[in-house]
């Protein structure tokens, strides 16, 4: 929808993730523990609802539910861990992605006791994952093949969308060529993390690692440009729709790791993440309403090549 130069994508990795690449790789050559590159490749749904009932009682709850599916997506990342003051250390990632096209958009809008009067469904021709995530922890148990602590920390995740055309299986409105940008969605969270972190070997060559976080707190916003909706009688200018919310999630990476040489690590793994905000507010065209629901989950596989000091 909206198609931007690659100048302007970098760009919109915002400046905390261009530090954290810095710190990480000045770090590196500092006696840091570890430093490398992981690949991700991963399917995602994210998904946003409101309820309009106290402006309009004859409309559902939710009344409108937008689901954006099967958002593969193909993400290269640095990532890196250091040691201090003994037992303490800092670790974190940073990593941009494209998601591929021809994911899917579905709206489906409901009167009062969830009977639907619209159902659309749009082609999501791609667009950018961006994130960054940077802990701070303790190891604080040493056992005879590993060892495990907690950490604390933060994490930027940010996906943009863009949606063409439209057919619509409810409601007698004629189908919109795909060729036509009819949606352009960005959703990004802010979350505070808290969770263990371990380390387990196997052999001389062989570990397993695992960081489990827990997300207490998790701020989501959601900007949606109806691009068909502009005029100042509808929905006005793009971005036109604005979601904010407050909520929780989890988070899991597990790696398998094995030494190629005495410096050197392959690994592959799986990661999940999920966040899910439901004490918010959708605001369009001067009015707000209660968010329902805004959740975004990514799950894959992870691949990496570690240079170990």
């Amino acid at each position: 929808m909206r198609p931007r130069p690659a100048l302007a994508r970098l760009r919109r990795m915002r400046f905390p993730s261009l530090i954290l690449l810095l710190g990480l790789a000045l770090t590196a050559q500092a006696q840091t523990d570890e430093f490398g590159v992981r690949y991700w490749y991963s399917d995602s749904t994210t998904t946003r609802s409101h309820n309009a009932q106290p402006l309009v009682p004859s409309l559902g709850n939710p009344t409108s539910v937008l689901t954006y599916e099967d958002l593969r997506a193909h993400a290269l990342e640095l990532h890196g861990r250091k040691r201090f003051g003994g037992s303490w250390f800092v670790k974190g990632n940073a990593g941009i992605g494209t998601i591929k096209n021809k994911a899917s958009f579905d709206d489906e809008d409901f009167f009062a006791g969830q009977v639907k009067f619209s159902d659309s469904t749009s082609v999501v021709n791609g667009d950018k994952l961006a994130y960054f995530t940077i802990d701070v922890g303790r190891d604080l148990w040493r056992f005879r093949n590993g060892s495990a602590g907690l950490f604390i920390g933060y994490q930027y995740w940010s996906e943009t969308l863009d949606a063409f055309g439209a057919a619509f299986t409810v409601g007698n409105v004629p189908r919109i060529p795909d060729s036509v940008a009819v949606i352009s969605n960005e959703v990004t969270w802010n979350s505070l993390r808290a969770g263990i972190t371990a380390t387990s070997h196997l052999s001389a060559a062989t570990r397993f690692t695992v960081d489990a976080a827990f997300v207490p707190f998790a701020h989501g916003r959601d900007e949606d440009s109806h691009l068909l909706r502009q005029n100042p009688n509808d929905l006005g200018p793009a971005p036109n729709i604005h979601i904010q919310g407050d909520g929780y999630g989890f988070q899991l990476d597990l790696e398998l790791r094995h030494a190629v040489q005495r410096d050197w690590e392959i690994g592959a793994g799986v990661r999940y993440w999920w966040l899910r905000a439901t004490d918010g507010t959708r605001n369009a065209a001067g009015t707000s309403v209660p968010l329902v629901e805004l959740e975004s989950e990514r799950f894959g596989i992870t691949l990496s090549l570690t240079r170990r000091w």
